[in-house]
């Protein structure tokens, strides 16, 4: 009722205006020395913005898009769920208005991209988490040490029932079962993030990056099943029996999988949640100087940063928003309505969603500063 009430409102104020300045119009017309009013033309927006990449911000996305559209009206926007590497591969080939990411641009594909319509902008969109989630009969909790996350997802810890595992988790005793890893088939953000963990742990010797790394010996290799997107992997871990994978903990909430605790910075076996995610960015951030909208983050790690907050969960990372400073008119301004909304009220929504938090306040700013970047051409 209040929002028909101020949509008549506004509507009967228009009216009023639009009466008001015909007449002025008409007036200035009339004069023989008044000058021939310049027009000035409305916006005109695309139909579609359309959008591709991570399937980690997926769900966050699609309620932006549907509360933009339903608040706004002026246009819609399309994202695909297609995974940070083809996000970033179809930046490339310039088939998208804007791609997301789960890990920086690569230096490497940012200087490659520095002199092409006018460089690209990156920027945080959220902030959120990625989690092991299993499958084990019978069993609901779960607690690892950093160490013994390395050694299930490099291959080294093969049964349930290592000793290395049944010391803080008594219920494993029993079970003598081959460990199923499902990973990220695809190009991956989550990947990203996920082996950004193990390569700390690792000290370097388990590599970063969109694609993961399979264990050298077949044998080993064999309980390695790969899938496709958050969404690919939840589905095989929910289907196989004693697997472990690794998604965005906003699939982990939706699907109603277990996801184990994980030992942090502290010493404390924490679980995700929108309060421990929370408290490992507050924690890290007020500490780390950011880059700026179109500098080089791939060096951005809020994982290496180790959160020391006694409640932080570990593994947390932006998720970042990639486009062209240079865009045709409509859609320079269509991405500029969007994101600036993103920022302003969209960030207002992300506890709606299960797996995410809002930005800290330097990140929004960054956020707002990169959408100014935004030029016409």
């Amino acid at each position: 009722m209040r929002k028909r009430g101020i949509s008549k409102t506004v509507a009967l104020f228009s009216a009023v205006a639009a009466v008001a300045l015909i007449a002025a119009v008409a007036a200035l017309i009339m004069s023989p020395s008044a000058p021939t009013p310049t027009p000035t033309e409305a916006v005109r927006w695309p139909e579609k913005l359309l959008g591709g990449g991570a399937t980690f911000v997926n769900p966050l996305m699609q309620k932006w898009a549907y509360e933009f559209k339903q608040e706004r009206g002026l246009f819609g926007v399309d994202y695909q769920s297609i995974g940070s590497g083809q996000g970033i591969a179809k930046l490339k080939e310039q088939a998208v208005d804007f791609a997301t990411s789960d890990s920086p641009l690569k230096r490497s594909d940012w200087e490659g991209l520095r002199n092409i319509r006018g460089g690209v902008i990156q920027i945080p969109i959220t902030v959120g988490s990625v989690v092991a989630v299993f499958n084990v009969p019978g069993v609901e909790e779960l607690r690892l040490p950093q160490e013994a996350v390395l050694k299930i997802f490099d291959g080294s810890i093969k049964k349930w029932n290592d000793p290395r595992l049944v010391e803080l988790n008594p219920q494993l005793r029993s079970v003598d079962m081959n460990i199923i890893v499902v990973y990220r088939a695809d190009r991956s953000g989550t990947t990203s993030i996920w082996t950004d963990f193990l390569e700390k742990v690792s000290g370097g010797k388990f590599p970063r990056d969109f694609s993961f790394k399979l264990p050298e010996e077949e044998s080993d290799r064999v309980r390695f099943i790969g899938a496709k997107g958050n969404e690919g992997v939840t589905e095989a871990v929910r289907k196989t029996q004693y697997s472990i994978g690794y998604v965005e903990l906003s699939y982990a909430v939706l699907s109603g999988l277990s996801h184990a605790a994980i030992q942090n910075k502290a010493g404390n076996f924490v679980k995700a949640s929108a309060e421990s995610v929370a408290d490992a960015v507050k924690s890290v951030i007020e500490h780390a100087k950011l880059p700026g909208p179109l500098d080089d983050w791939s060096e951005v790690s809020l994982i290496k940063l180790e959160p020391p907050d006694p409640n932080a969960y570990p593994v947390v990372s932006f998720s970042y928003v990639l486009l062209y400073v240079e865009n045709p008119p409509e859609r320079a301004a269509a991405l500029r309505e969007f994101l600036t909304w993103i920022y302003q009220e969209g960030q207002k929504q992300v506890a709606d969603v299960p797996g995410y938090v809002p930005l800290p306040e330097n990140a929004l700013q960054i956020g707002l500063m990169g959408v100014s970047y935004i030029k016409a051409a």
